[in-house]
């Protein structure tokens, strides 16, 4: 049976997305029997959700409307003081809005991406892999030898250690699907690293429609619109 591992990038992109991250988590479910992950996949997703939502935040308090400055000469116009009225609760609205979000932070069963990422990696059909300081060595050897696939800080591997945990628990076809460039610019060394390690085969994909064929389940319409088709 043909193994299936979405890096992080894909779920944390969801947050900036107009579609649904419900209806695509759905369809990632579906896969819930191909599914495998290094659990530090879950770590990064943890640990990153926080900064993404601070950033929401922050760019939602930037748009607050500042003291209006008005001539004088207009001052006492009657629309003057309705205009300040709808500054006022328009400055209200943003800061209502970012307790939302600091709650969403606070709490992640508040926070629809993170529920729906809890509840597929609760589904006993996913297979979790989890880490061992033989494969964190393993991780921090393939960093100082500069083989793909690279974390892009000098001081992580995650990337290192998502790869040497999948090398070292998979032996079928493995479908991984990743934005991140790190995956598809060295595509040819990995698929024939995977191919001497495990003998079987490696397609790496940015996307989550490609990996449904599996089940036979066409990709929803939120996923066709994460993914940029029609």
């Amino acid at each position: 049976m043909t193994a299936v591992c979405i890096d992080t990038n894909l779920f944390l992109e969801l947050y900036g997305s107009d579609e649904s991250p419900e209806e695509i988590i759905a369809d990632i479910a579906a896969l819930a029997v191909h599914l495998a992950f290094p659990d530090i996949i879950i770590d990064e997703f943890l640990r990153n959700r926080s900064r993404i939502l601070d950033r929401i935040v922050d760019d939602m308090r930037r748009r607050e409307s500042g003291e209006l400055r008005l001539p004088s000469v207009i001052r006492s116009y009657p629309n003057v003081a309705s205009l300040q009225r709808a500054a006022e609760e328009y400055n209200m609205a943003i800061g209502a809005l970012c307790d939302d979000i600091e709650s969403m932070i606070i709490d992640p069963a508040a926070d629809p991406v993170a529920r729906a990422f809890n509840a597929l990696f609760g589904d006993p059909a996913v297979r979790i892999f989890h880490r061992t300081d033989e494969l964190v060595t393993r991780a921090h050897r393939r960093k100082l030898l500069g083989n793909p696939p690279k974390s892009t800080g000098t001081d992580t591997i995650g990337d290192e250690l998502i790869w040497e945990t999948l090398l070292a628990n998979l032996e079928e076809d493995l479908i991984f699907i990743s934005r991140d460039r790190t995956y598809r610019n060295h595509a040819a060394y990995l698929v024939r690293e995977y191919r001497e390690r495990t003998g079987s085969t490696l397609t790496i994909t940015d996307r989550v429609s490609d990996a449904l064929a599996l089940v036979g389940r066409p990709p929803s319409p939120a996923l066709i619109g994460l993914e940029g088709g029609e």
